[in-house]
């Protein structure tokens, strides 16, 4: 019955989010880890018990890396900048033809804070233009951010990226030519800055992070595709 229950709650804090259109590896993975945990508590007396042993092994190695991945991703969320000076990446997402997704709406809101608090700091809003947008989520994060007060003459815009190893090498370059700081204030959803500052220091470039955060509805699905996205990076950068 354990197995079963366990099942249905991962089976529901996944499977719920497909019916709002997001489809990624996270929700993908719990779903179908849920889905499975139901089926060995229905079937478990009648599966042959090296099998048994196998995929409670892979459960537990799963487990594992989504503990030891999980632990990093929280301790990089919950610092804040040292160093006051430095100049702010916002690292795009998706956009809605002109429009913001809510992931990245929430980048933008933790940026204009920090702006707004920072009235020195000048920022690169990073971002390419991918499939289902009109404009570059650099773009994007420009207009919304001017219409929020922030001087435009405060604020860049990289529009070539497509991933995130791209924001920060196409902002650096962006950076280092306007002879700005380079120091970088990664601007980002709380589950993404451990990946984001650990692909920074791999790359040569110093950085601290400011969080943006993430609806606890949806956290799960995208906590758990950038716990594989870390095991990645660890292991294949």
């Amino acid at each position: 019955m354990v197995w079963i229950i366990a099942g249905a709650v991962l089976t529901a804090a996944f499977g719920w989010t497909f019916s709002v259109n997001i489809v990624n590896a996270g929700n993908v993975l719990g779903t179908a880890v849920g889905l499975l945990l139901i089926l060995y508590g229905l079937f478990r007396k009648k599966i042959p018990p090296l099998l048994r042993r196998l995929f409670l092994s892979l459960l537990a190695a799963g487990g594992l890396l989504v503990l030891v991945s999980g632990i990093a991703i929280v301790r990089q969320s919950a610092q804040t900048p040292r160093q006051e000076e430095g100049t702010v990446v916002i690292l795009g997402c998706g956009v809605r033809g002109t429009v913001p997704s809510l992931m990245l709406q929430t980048r933008i809101d933790a940026a204009a804070d920090y702006l707004t608090a920072h009235p020195d700091a000048r920022a690169v809003c990073s971002g390419g233009m991918g499939r289902g947008e009109n404009i570059s989520e650099g773009e994007c994060i420009y207009r919304v951010l001017t219409a929020r007060g922030i001087a435009p003459e405060r604020l860049l815009v990289e529009d070539r990226s497509s991933n995130t190893e791209e924001n920060l090498c196409f902002s650096a370059a962006i950076i280092k030519e306007e002879g700005l700081s380079p120091h970088l204030i990664l601007v980002s959803s709380e589950y993404h800055l451990y990946r984001a500052v650990h692909m920074a220091n791999r790359l040569g470039l110093e950085a601290e992070s400011v969080p943006a955060h993430t609806p606890l509805r949806l956290l799960p699905a995208y906590f758990l595709r950038e716990c594989m996205a870390v095991v990645k990076e660890w292991i294949w950068p």
